[in-house]
């Protein structure tokens, strides 16, 4: 059902309609991360911009944007060179992975302030568009495993790691946003006892994931994926493979509500 504005009052338009309000303040937030990773360009400290970078590129990952759902806006903040004619070396090759490269290639500090500044840009673009971006509602119970589907694609396969090693921290963004777009839909689940309702065992297996991620750390710090043996991730692979098996059973438990 659609209002005279357009706003659809279906279950799953209210669900998109509250995504909506969490994505914006999820990039006010990385509106003024970006501001400060800029403000720390100038020094030489690149421990310091690396870690203002790794909490840009988290807030990032907490929104959630799988399988291209903001457009075009989501390959210019966070976009991979993978299949740019020039790689690296692209004019395409911009946002947060190219800071990115450069922050652990070497280059100079100073230099990389025009790919933040371009970064700042187009998050305050995004910032504006989202208020009218078409936020599918349909789309939202698929939402939930297409997340951790890009984790796996991306990040555990190395495909989006451009110097940092950061792939586990990365995934533990994505279980941030696979767990609020879980809770957005968990009013409209089918009634079950408490722990055994499919919502309680998608919170669960996230439980299992987010433990699995943060048993990697390093003295309370999350280290290179690089560095890790094949017996500390295989943990991470068992439970990102459970609970994606978990999920991949959202949207037909909701399919009454398309």
């Amino acid at each position: 059902m659609l209002t005279a504005t357009g706003r659809d009052l279906t279950p799953l338009g209210e669900v998109a309609e509250q995504y909506r309000s969490y994505v914006g303040d999820k990039l006010t937030a990385l509106a003024s991360q970006v501001a400060r990773l800029r403000d720390g360009l100038p020094g030489n400290d690149r421990t310091s911009a690396q870690r203002r970078w790794l909490t840009c590129q988290l807030t990032w990952q907490q929104i959630g944007a799988a399988y291209g759902s903001f457009g075009g806006w989501g390959d210019k903040i966070s976009g991979l060179a993978s299949g740019l004619p020039q790689g690296v070396d692209d004019p395409a090759f911009t946002g947060l992975h190219r800071i990115e490269y450069g922050l652990y290639s070497g280059e100079p500090l100073p230099a990389l302030r025009r790919h933040v500044d371009r970064l700042a840009s187009d998050v305050a673009g995004l910032r504006t568009a989202l208020v009218k971006l078409e936020i599918d509602p349909t789309n939202m119970p698929i939402r939930c495993h297409e997340v951790l589907e890009d984790s796996l694609r991306d990040h555990l396969s190395g495909q989006s790691d451009y110097g940092s090693g950061m792939a586990y921290a990365l995934t533990a963004g994505d279980v941030v946003a696979s767990r609020e777009l879980l809770g957005l839909l968990k009013p409209y689940f089918p009634p079950a006892p408490p722990g055994h309702g499919l919502a309680d065992l998608a919170s669960a297996a996230l439980d299992t994931l987010d433990q699995a991620l943060i048993a990697t750390k390093v003295d309370g710090r999350w280290v290179s994926y690089a560095t890790l043996t094949k017996h500390q991730r295989q943990p991470v692979n068992g439970a990102i493979g459970g609970a994606l098996e978990v999920l991949y059973r959202v949207p037909s438990a909701l399919g009454r509500l398309r």
